[in-house]
């Protein structure tokens, strides 16, 4: 495991939980993962190198910054060593190509941790996208939360490419991609509205999918909101359930409330239209732990079972998104996110 923040000490107590995986080390320069290592009886290391020179190891998790995934990541695949690597991929589209022509040479495998793909509400939502409301109109999705002061204490977070397009957002137009189609087109507008910081705290989109559909994105990260992933969907112990949708897909036959799947469509004798009554179907997912899919998946890509769900390529896309909206919001025009 390289990076114990938030998010890596998740990973860790996923590896610990998990019977088919052994957490051989930890790597971190910090002191205080030191202590989170001995806590755990697991080996400390600074670098993912020296990690490597003394560990044989199957897979390595990689949570560290983004600025540094790339540094990381080329050190792991090098060795031919697969790797889960939080995202987005990396910094820059070109440092995720190297990456993957990198793991390409040495036969590693790339998992890019977009975790949303491995929840069954997302993989029910995209069938009933695709067989129950038609064809697809437009998409409308609010990722908004209030980050606290502390959240920005570290110095890296206050800086460009830390902000919610990069952070957060590329999790919402990953699940986009994923469900919708590939996007062909982006327009957007970014702002520090709320902080002194050289990094947008809002956000506003428009894509235009391959299909023609239309969609339409607001992100926050400086305001109290009920709308967000982590707040609709449980999937984070750490947040408080709102229970609010945050994402409404709208089809020529029906939309759908995503992530409570709730299905609008109209039952009624005769023409349908906004005069006629309009019935909700609740559809429902089986639940499950996304991270701990996702770690099972991974230990079924090491052994050879399976291709990887999000690919680097796939990640690769998914960020080249992420960059667009980011280009889009610095130049004004729109963008072609094949082009970044």
């Amino acid at each position: 495991m390289a990076g114990t923040g938030a998010i890596g000490r998740r990973h860790v107590w996923h590896c610990v939980d998990e019977t088919s995986t052994f957490l051989a080390g930890i790597v971190d320069p910090d002191p205080s993962a030191a202590a989170f290592a001995n806590e755990l009886g697991v080996r400390h290391y600074a670098s993912v190198e020296k990690l490597l020179d003394t560990e044989e190891v199957d897979g390595v998790i990689i949570a560290v910054p983004t600025q540094l995934h790339r540094d990381v990541a080329l050190s792991v695949v090098g060795r031919g060593t697969h790797v889960l690597i939080e995202k987005p991929i990396t910094a820059e589209p070109s440092e995720a190509a190297e990456l993957i022509a990198s793991a390409h040479s040495t036969g590693a495998k790339i998992l890019v941790g977009h975790h949303r793909r491995h929840n069954p509400i997302v993989a029910r939502a995209r069938e009933i996208v695709k067989h129950d409301i038609g064809r697809l109109l437009a998409v409308n999705v609010i990722w908004a939360v209030l980050k606290p002061d502390s959240y920005f204490e570290p110095e890296w977070r206050r800086r460009a490419g830390a902000g919610p397009v990069l952070t957060n957002l590329v999790h919402d137009v990953d699940l986009l991609r994923h469900v919708c189609g590939e996007v062909t087109s982006v327009m957007a507008d970014a702002a520090a509205l709320a902080r002194p910081h050289s990094v947008e705290d809002t956000v506003g989109i428009l894509l235009r999918f391959e299909s023609g559909a239309l969609g339409t994105v607001v992100g926050c990260d400086a305001s109290p909101s009920p709308w967000s992933w982590d707040a609709n969907s449980g999937e984070n112990p750490s947040f408080p359930v709102s229970r609010e949708n945050s994402y409404r897909f709208l089809g020529t036959e029906g939309s759908l409330e995503f992530p409570d799947l709730h299905l609008w469509r109209y039952r009624v004798e005769g023409e349908p239209g906004w005069t006629r009554p309009i019935s909700r179907e609740s559809r429902v997912a089986q639940t499950a732990d996304a991270y701990r899919q996702q770690l099972q998946h991974f230990c079924r890509v090491i052994r050879g079972e399976e291709e990887p769900i999000v690919s680097g390529e796939d990640g690769l896309r998914s960020l080249q998104l992420a960059s667009a909206i980011l280009r889009a919001a610095a130049t004004g025009q729109p963008v072609d996110p094949a082009q970044m």
